[in-house]
C-alpha cells in the first residue's frame, strides 16, 4: 500500500516536471521567433531609396583664352568712364573721357560764344525764329533771376545776389552773341571758323577720349598675354610653353597694368587644362561635357576642342559659348571638370547582387519579408550605383523595378529570397 503511494507520488512529480519542460521549451521557441528578425535587422541593416547624383569629375586650375586686345590706356587725370565693366559695347561706342590738364575757363567761355556766333551767321536768314525763340528763353530767364534777386532784396539774403548777378551777366552775354551785336562780330565766318578751330584745339589736348574699335564687352587692366595667347594658336600649344606661361603669369600677378582697357571681341572663349594620362580616361575630342567653378553649382556646357598628348601629360582645349560671371576679367579659374553624370535612386553597391543573370536588389514588403526586385544601372562608382525608377526596358519588355522611399537591404550576399527581416 505505501509502496503504490509512493509510485503514485512519483509520476506526479515527473509529470510536473516534463509539463513545466514543455512549457519552458514553449518560451523558448516564441522567444527566438521574436528575437530572430532582431539579429537579422541587426546584421542586414536596411536603406531607404532616395534620389542622389554620383559624378565622375577631375579638379583643375585651367588658363582662360580670350580674343581680346587692349584699345587704350586710363593714364593720370581724371577718368570718366562712360560704359560699365563687363558691359557689352558697339563698335565706335566712347568707352572713357581722360581729363589730363585742366583748360582755363576764359578758353572754353571763348569757344562757346564762337560757336554760338557762327551758328547765327549760317543761320541767319534761314533759322531766324530759331534763334528769336532761343532770345525769348533767355529774355524769361533773366526775368525770374531778376525777381529772384528782388526777393532776396526783400528778405535781407544779400549773399546770394552776387552769384545771381553772375548769371545774368552770362546770359546778357549770350543774348548779344545770337543777335551779333557784340564779341566778335566785326569778324567774317572764316575767321571766326579758324579761331574756333585754335580754340577746340586747345581744348581737346587736354581732353583724351577712348572709342571702342570693334563690339565686344568691356574690362579694365592687362596682364601681357592678351597678344600671346589667342584662340587662333592655342591648338599648337606645348606642356613647357603651358607652364611658362603659367610661370610668368603667377610671377607678374601683383604687376598688372590696371590701367588698360579692353575689349574682348568675341562671347567665344576657351580653357586650356592640363592632366594626367588616368585623368583623361573618357574624355574625347568633340565630345560635350559639363564644367563649373569649383564651389559654384552652376554648370556650363564645354567642348573638347582638341587634346594635346605628350609623355608626361595632356593640353584639354575647351571651347565655351556660354558667358560665365568674371570669365573676361580672370586669367586662371578653378574648375570641376565633369566627365560624366548620373541622376536617380541612389543605392549602395553593397544592396546589389545578381540573381540567373539579373542584377536586383531585396526589398521589404510591408510584412518585412524580403524579396528581389530587378534594378538597371545607369552608373556607378565604387560605393554607389544610380539606378531606373518605377521600371526600365529590357529586350522589349517592361520591367518593374524599386521606386523612391522603397526599404532595401544594405548587405544583399547576406540574406536570401523570404527571408524576415523585421
Amino acid at each position: 500500500m505505501v509502496l503504490e503511494k509512493k509510485r503514485k507520488a512519483n509520476k506526479r512529480i515527473s509529470f510536473k516536471k516534463v509539463s513545466k519542460l514543455f512549457i519552458g521549451m514553449i518560451i523558448l521557441l516564441y522567444f527566438l521567433s521574436r528575437v530572430s528578425p532582431f539579429f537579422s535587422q541587426a546584421t542586414n541593416k536596411t536603406y531607404i531609396a532616395e534620389y542622389g547624383k554620383i559624378e565622375s569629375l577631375v579638379s583643375r586650375e585651367g588658363l582662360v583664352v580670350r580674343d581680346e586686345k587692349v584699345v587704350g590706356t586710363l593714364g593720370e587725370g581724371e577718368i570718366n568712364l562712360a560704359v560699365n565693366i563687363g558691359e557689352k559695347v558697339a563698335k565706335g561706342q566712347k568707352l572713357a573721357t581722360i581729363y589730363l590738364d585742366e583748360v582755363d575757363e576764359k578758353t572754353t567761355k571763348d569757344l562757346e560764344i564762337i560757336s554760338l556766333r557762327i551758328e547765327n551767321i549760317k543761320g541767319q536768314q534761314t533759322q531766324q525764329s530759331i534763334f528769336h525763340r532761343d532770345i525769348e528763353k533767355i529774355n524769361q530767364e533773366i526775368a525770374g533771376i531778376s525777381k529772384e534777386i528782388q526777393q532776396n532784396i526783400e528778405e535781407g539774403q544779400y549773399e546770394k545776389i552776387k552769384g545771381l548777378k553772375e548769371k545774368i551777366a552770362l546770359l546778357v552775354e549770350k543774348k548779344s552773341i545770337i543777335s551779333g551785336e557784340k564779341s566778335f562780330a566785326g569778324q567774317n565766318l572764316e575767321q571766326l571758323e579758324r579761331q574756333r578751330q585754335i580754340l577746340q584745339n586747345k581744348v581737346n589736348a587736354s581732353v583724351e577720349k577712348i572709342y571702342s574699335e570693334f563690339s565686344g564687352i568691356v574690362a579694365v587692366g592687362s596682364d601681357g598675354l592678351e597678344d600671346i595667347l589667342s584662340l587662333k594658336n592655342i591648338d599648337e600649344i606645348t606642356g613647357q610653353q603651358l607652364r611658362v606661361i603659367e610661370n610668368t603669369y603667377e610671377s607678374g600677378r601683383n604687376n598688372l597694368q590696371k590701367q588698360n582697357i579692353k575689349i574682348i571681341k568675341s562671347h567665344r572663349w576657351s580653357i586650356i587644362v592640363e592632366l594626367q594620362d588616368s585623368e583623361i580616361e573618357g574624355m574625347e575630342k568633340g565630345k560635350t561635357i559639363k564644367i563649373r567653378q569649383r564651389g559654384n553649382p552652376r554648370e556650363y556646357n564645354a567642348l573638347i576642342r582638341n587634346i594635346i598628348s605628350e609623355e608626361e601629360s595632356n593640353m584639354v582645349i575647351l571651347d565655351l559659348n556660354e558667358f560665365m560671371e568674371s570669365f573676361y576679367e580672370e586669367r586662371t579659374l578653378d574648375l570641376d571638370m565633369i566627365k560624366s553624370s548620373y541622376e536617380g535612386i541612389m543605392i549602395p553597391e553593397t544592396a546589389i547582387i545578381e540573381k540567373e543573370g539579373q542584377e536586383g536588389v531585396y526589398r521589404l514588403d510591408i510584412n518585412g519579408f524580403s524579396r528581389f526586385v530587378p534594378v538597371k544601372v545607369k552608373g556607378r562608382n565604387r560605393e554607389y550605383a544610380i539606378v531606373y525608377h518605377g521600371y526600365f526596358e529590357h529586350e522589349g519588355n517592361r520591367v518593374n523595378t524599386i521606386n523612391f522611399y522603397d526599404e532595401i537591404i544594405m548587405y544583399a550576399e547576406k540574406i536570401s529570397e523570404g527571408d524576415k527581416v523585421r
